[in-house]
C-alpha cells in the first residue's frame, strides 16, 4: 500500500478549514473556523508522513526533486500570474514587485517578513514545503539509522522543541517579527515535517503503542485542541504558533489513527472514491480560493479577509469550482507534461554523457 486513500481525504477537510478561516473566520470572529490555519500543520506532518511511506525517494534525489517539482511550480506559476493582475497583496515600489515575484515564482519567499505574504498570500507554506523537500533524501537517510526508541525520542523532543523556541522569540522580539519567524519562517515548521517523517517510520517498522501510550496521546490531543480553542478565544494573531505547538499531537494521532485503521482493513467513510476525489483537489482548492476572495474583495473596495459574509459565501462555492476545473485542466496536465520533459531531459543527458 503506497497510498492511504483515507488521507488523502482528510486533505480536503484541512484546505477547505484554510478557506472557511479566510471567507468567515477572520472577519466574522467564528473560533472555530478561525482555527483553521492548523489545517498547515497539518498538510506539513502529513507530507512527511506520506512522502516516507510511500518512498518517494527511492528512486534517487534528483528524481524526487524532478517529481516535486512538477507537483508544485506549475499551479504556483499560474496562481502567481493571477495575483499580479488582481493587486490585492502586492508591495509598494516596482523593485519591491520584482523582487517579491522573483522570490514568490521561485517559491522562496517565506524566508523574508518583506515578502512572505505578498502576490498570493497563502503561497509561502509551498515555500516551507520546497524546503522540506530539499532535506528530505538527507533527512531520510539519517532517520532510517535510528532505532524505533530513537524515533519515538525524536517526536516527542520536536514536539516540544518548536514551541519552547516559540516562547523564545515571542518574548524577546516585538509582535510582527515574532509572528513571522513562529509561523512563516520555514525552518521553525520543520520540526512538524520531520515528525510526520518519523511517525511513518515507525508505522512501517511495525511499532504498536501500548494501551497506556495510546491513552496518555489521546488525552494529550483532545486537551491540547480545547486549549488551542481557548486561546483562539482571544482572537490574537499572535498566539498562532501556540496553538499550533497545542495542536501538534492531535494532528498526529489524528494521521496515525486514520492511517492504520485503512492498513487494517477497516471501512471507513474516509475512503469513500468521492472524498478521495475531492482530496486529490485540495491543492487547487488552497491555491485559487484567496485569490477569489481577493478578486471579490477589489471589485468592492475591501481586503480579502473582510468581506461580508454574504459576499464571501458565492466566492467559496466559485473557489471550490474553480479547483475542480483547475485540478483537471491545469494542476495535473501540466504536472504530466513537466515530468515528462525532465524524464526526456535526462534519457538525452545521459545518452549524451554514455554516448
Amino acid at each position: 500500500m503506497n497510498r492511504f486513500h483515507s488521507l488523502t481525504s482528510l486533505r480536503f477537510f484541512a484546505a477547505a478549514s484554510v478557506a472557511l478561516m479566510h471567507a468567515f473566520g477572520q472577519n466574522e470572529q467564528i473560533p472555530v473556523l478561525n482555527l483553521g490555519y492548523l489545517g498547515v500543520s497539518f498538510f506539513f506532518a502529513l507530507s512527511g508522513f506520506v512522502l516516507t511511506w510511500a518512498d518517494a525517494a527511492g528512486s534517487g534525489a534528483a528524481q524526487f526533486f524532478r517529481n516535486r517539482f512538477a507537483k508544485l511550480f506549475p499551479l504556483n506559476a499560474a496562481t502567481l500570474v493571477v495575483a499580479t493582475v488582481v493587486p490585492f497583496a502586492v508591495p509598494g515600489g516596482m523593485i519591491a514587485r520584482r523582487i517579491t515575484f522573483i522570490a514568490s515564482l521561485t517559491m522562496t519567499q517565506a524566508w523574508l517578513p518583506g515578502t512572505a505574504s505578498s502576490f498570493n498570500p497563502v503561497t509561502w507554506s509551498l515555500s516551507a514545503e520546497a524546503f522540506f523537500y530539499l532535506l528530505f533524501p538527507l533527512l531520510i537517510r539519517v532517520l532510517r539509522s535510528f532505532r524505533v526508541g530513537d524515533l519515538l525520542g525524536t517526536v516527542v523532543f520536536l514536539a516540544v522543541l518548536q514551541p519552547a523556541l516559540g516562547t523564545v522569540v515571542q518574548s524577546t522580539l516585538d509582535p510582527a517579527t515574532a509572528h513571522f519567524l513562529t509561523y512563516d519562517f520555514p525552518p521553525y515548521r520543520l520540526p512538524e515535517f520531520v515528525i510526520g517523517i518519523a511517525a511513518a517510520m515507525l508505522m512501517q517498522r511495525g511499532y504498536q503503542p501500548t494501551l497506556r501510550v495510546r491513552s496518555v496521546s489521546a488525552t494529550l490531543a483532545v486537551s491540547a485542541v480545547a486549549a488551542a480553542l481557548a486561546i483562539d478565544l482571544f482572537g490574537a494573531r499572535a498566539v498562532w504558533w501556540l496553538g499550533d505547538a497545542l495542536a501538534l499531537p492531535f494532528i498526529v494521532c489524528l494521521i496515525w489513527s486514520v492511517a492504520e485503521r485503512e492498513r487494517r482493513g477497516d471501512s471507513t467513510i474516509l475512503i469513500h472514491p468521492r472524498l478521495v476525489a475531492l482530496g486529490d483537489r485540495s491543492f487547487a482548492l488552497y491555491m485559487v480560493h484567496y485569490l477569489v476572495l481577493g478578486a471579490a474583495a477589489v471589485a468592492v473596495g475591501v481586503t480579502p479577509q473582510t468581506l461580508p459574509w454574504w459576499l464571501a459565501l458565492p466566492c467559496l462555492v466559485a473557489a471550490f469550482g474553480l479547483a475542480g476545473l483547475t485540478y483537471r485542466y491545469l494542476e495535473k496536465p501540466c504536472e504530466r507534461a513537466l515530468r515528462d520533459l525532465l524524464s526526456r531531459r535526462r534519457s538525452a543527458t545521459a545518452a549524451a554523457t554514455h554516448g
